[in-house]
């Protein structure tokens, strides 16, 4: 690919890759999550959403105890970072569960090893763009 096309990445980002998921123990599953690439437009989107939100938590931290706003900071950056990173997550294998970016952050929330390594992932522009980008199913996990 040469010219104006080897630049253009909208439509990998937007679609993922399959990535594998482990138990906590590195024990392999047959449950995968599709993860999308920080330049996929949801996530963008949601990054410029929860940038508002932070703004407006700001203003609220100001009015509040020292000790009290040092909670809800770190309450209000946890949630952030789960909500930013369900919106990398475009589907998932889990058949007792309808996916839902409301779903994915749940999910995300209680399993904070799986979102580290979905913000990994969806950072790491090679896997998504790179020559023969593919997803893990080669054998490397997601634990």
């Amino acid at each position: 690919m040469t010219g104006i096309d080897a630049f253009k990445t909208r439509s990998k980002a937007n679609e993922g890759i399959r990535i594998a998921l482990a138990q906590p123990d590195g024990t392999p599953t047959e449950h995968w999550l599709q993860v999308r690439s920080v330049w996929s437009d949801d996530y963008q989107s949601a990054r410029s959403e929860l940038i508002r939100q932070a703004i407006e938590d700001g203003k609220r931290l100001a009015e509040a105890s020292p000790e009290e706003a040092a909670d809800l900071k770190h309450e209000a950056d946890r949630l952030r970072r789960a909500k930013l990173s369900a919106s990398l997550i475009a589907a998932w294998s889990f058949e007792d569960l309808e996916f839902s970016e409301q779903a994915a952050f749940d999910f995300l929330l209680e399993a904070p090893q799986i979102l580290l390594h979905v913000e990994k992932i969806a950072e790491d522009d090679r896997r998504f763009f790179g020559k023969g980008s593919a997803s893990l199913s080669s054998g490397e996990s997601l634990s």
